[in-house]
């Protein structure tokens, strides 16, 4: 499986440099991702999940792991350590992991078919609720636009993976047909060919230039330090490290999110910053997230 995700990357990147595939072509991938398959992943996965405890804990580290790297990124500014544009970039990039276009996937190659339902949740619960409720109102402050609490409600309530999740608590009693559960099989099973093509296409190296030491501070962060925040909190807790701890270090630890970049290049940030962090932790991912589920799974068996 692993195996799939690494050729689903490379023909990505691959399929840029061929002229006559339109250059919209990420776009469309990431419409239908976001739209069709990862709506029908969440309202399969999570509609049947038992809900656990942990679920939350582990949205909640997501949440307070974006909320230490905009801390940082407002005492930088303060203390002229760095540019609102850079700093603001490079909250958004170690703040958000990208959970759902390579983290979902990933983990289906590293756990199987039952760690997709607590990849969903705490995706949902965390990374998706910190960039619509946490992301935005912090970029938009950092490129010098006024909050508004009405665009960030309407993105929330409009996204179609909220909508699919709301809809998946709402009908936990029912129990859906043997046919409903086909087609949403069907459209879920998109979801990683499709958001790995379109990372892969994305990946832009020339973005590296001049970003070399804010790339190793970012990523050191992101790929080491916050699972390692993760796994702290988890292990204090107690209690039996099980199937939901590994996987909610494994998204703690998955690469910057690759919409950061285009957030900060929406709200005039330094858009190449977050890009080559998308980029290079994309690439530095498929070897550091089966590394952490290597040693999480010595932690189950200990």
């Amino acid at each position: 499986m692993l195996g799939l995700l690494l050729l689903c990357f490379s023909l990505g990147a691959v399929a840029r440099r061929i002229p006559s595939l339109p250059r919209e072509t990420p776009k469309v991938l990431n419409t239908w991702v976001l739209f069709v398959s990862l709506p029908a992943l969440v309202l399969k996965t999570v509609h049947g999940v038992a809900l656990e405890a942990r679920f939350f804990v582990a949205a909640a580290v997501l949440w307070a792991l974006f909320g230490l790297a905009a801390l940082v990124a407002f005492v930088a500014v303060k203390r002229g350590w760095a540019t609102r544009e850079v700093a603001g970039a490079l909250a958004l990039s170690t703040g958000l992991g990208n959970t759902a276009f390579v983290g979902v996937p990933l983990i289906e190659a590293l756990g199987g078919p039952a760690a997709v339902a607590p990849a969903a949740v705490i995706d949902q619960l965390g990374t998706f609720l910190v960039f619509a409720c946490g992301a935005l109102p912090f970029a938009m402050s950092f490129g010098g636009e006024p909050t508004r609490p009405a665009v960030v409600l309407k993105r929330l309530v409009t996204f179609p993976p909220f909508i699919a999740l709301v809809a998946a608590f709402v009908l936990r009693p029912v129990v859906f047909p043997a046919a409903m559960d086909v087609v949403l099989t069907r459209f879920a099973d998109m979801l990683t060919p499709l958001a790995l093509v379109s990372v892969g296409w994305q990946l832009e190296l020339s973005s590296l230039r001049g970003n070399g030491g804010k790339l190793a501070l970012g990523l050191s962060w992101k790929l080491v330090g916050a699972p390692m925040v993760m796994l702290g909190v988890l292990w204090l807790l107690g209690g039996e490290f099980g199937l939901t701890d590994r996987v909610a270090v494994a998204q703690a630890a998955m690469a910057p999110m690759v919409t950061a970049a285009v957030l900060a290049s929406e709200y005039r940030l330094a858009a190449p910053v977050s890009a080559a962090m998308s980029a290079v932790g994309a690439l530095l991912s498929f070897a550091t997230v089966p590394a952490w589920w290597a040693l999480t799974a010595r932690l189950v068996s200990s």
